[in-house]
């Protein structure tokens, strides 16, 4: 391979890849533009339209803001096919609704402590049964143990001169103690509010929230991470859900998911690399000795694939490496590609012996008893 086609697959292809499994992930199709590199158009950049036909869709790319001019080396990779409707079809698209709740759940949750934070407090008037002397004046009584009944001697009243007197003592006692004094007894009683004769305090029920909204978080990602085809438990650790899950069951969740997307990337890889070099491919096909375009294509086309580790243990493959079902090349490379070492480090061969890959140490010799 030449260099400059090793660069651009660390460059270009590699980030492709990535953009082509978020199209995929979040709309179920990728607009692909071939140039002499794959890209993937940016939302926005393009409209799409699509025919529906008794076989299957037509996908038509057009440039924007145009109505007529198709967009030249663009195709359409659908894996996730729209309905009828044009409704998406995507996992990004059937989860939205799920987070559109989680987000207003939360945004509730906040509110509410909001709320707690600074509670409306509410005032309740309480009629009183005598109404003599409540114009301009009011009065208070003397304590008086003595007294059986409350004439005008045992009551004092509370007029406009009393109350600038009261004014004139609080500002004596600020300057006394200073202005600091006075600036902190201000912020503090900018707190106080003071009742109208009459009222009374009330407090409205404070909320508690919901006792389920960590339960809620946690079936919530259950179900996107299912959506997605990654085991939860491989994200986030916890004990709170599936604390008896099978750990095989999800490493075969995951797998699966991986060879998923391996079958779909390359197949997307390899029609988008056959459509770029396809002038090379040509030159190293004799078309006069090829009777069957068909098989010829199969034979001289690239085919991209991603090697994946397989599903069985490293105990497993030296089972069917000691029972001869699998040469020593493949044990060591699947064995190594399972601890993720590179394969630069596989020996030659197999160790002198093989029944325990490593040379049992000798035995000492038995003692003679004496009799």
């Amino acid at each position: 391979m030449e260099a400059e086609r090793e660069l651009l697959i660390e460059e270009r292809w590699v980030p492709f890849c990535t953009d082509l499994i978020d199209s995929i992930l979040c709309f179920g199709y990728a607009v692909v533009h071939v140039d002499k590199y794959p890209t993937v158009l940016k939302l926005g950049t393009y409209w799409v339209k699509v025919d529906i036909l008794p076989q299957g869709y037509d996908w038509k790319v057009y440039n924007r803001g145009s109505v007529d001019e198709e967009m030249k080396n663009a195709y359409v990779f659908s894996i996730y096919d729209p309905l009828t409707d044009g409704t998406l079809t995507s996992p990004i698209y059937k989860i939205i609704p799920r987070l559109l709740f989680l987000k207003r759940l939360r945004e509730t949750a906040v509110a509410m402590e909001q709320s707690r934070a600074n509670p409306l407090v509410y005032s309740e008037i309480k009629e009183s049964q005598n109404v003599a002397d409540k114009e301009g004046v009011d009065f208070d009584f003397y304590a008086d143990a003595g007294a059986s009944e409350n004439n005008k001697e045992f009551r004092y009243s509370r007029n406009k001169t009393a109350v600038s007197l009261l004014n004139q003592q609080k500002d004596l006692y600020d300057t006394f103690l200073g202005k600091r004094h006075a600036q902190l007894a201000t912020k503090t009683l900018n707190h106080v509010i003071p009742l109208p004769m009459g009222h009374t305090l009330k407090l409205p029920s404070s909320d508690t929230g919901r006792n389920d909204l960590v339960n809620i978080h946690k079936i919530i990602q259950e179900e996107v991470c299912a959506t997605l085809g990654v085991p939860r438990s491989m994200i986030i650790s916890d004990t709170g859900m599936h604390q008896g899950a099978d750990k095989e069951s999800i490493h075969e969740t995951f797998m699966h998911s991986l060879m998923w997307w391996k079958k779909k990337l390359g197949s997307i890889l390899s029609d988008v690399y056959n459509m770029i070099y396809i002038n090379e491919l040509k030159k190293k096909i004799d078309f006069n000795k090829e009777s069957d375009p068909y098989k010829a294509k199969q034979m001289h086309s690239v085919s991209v694939y991603f090697p994946v580790t397989p599903f069985v243990s490293n105990e497993n493959l030296r089972i069917l490496y000691e029972q001869g079902v699998i040469s020593w090349h493949t044990y060591a490379k699947y064995a190594l590609m399972n601890v993720s070492l590179p394969l630069d480090d596989m020996q030659d061969g197999p160790p002198p012996i093989d029944k325990q890959l490593f040379e049992e140490p000798e035995k000492p010799p038995a003692k003679k008893l004496k009799v």
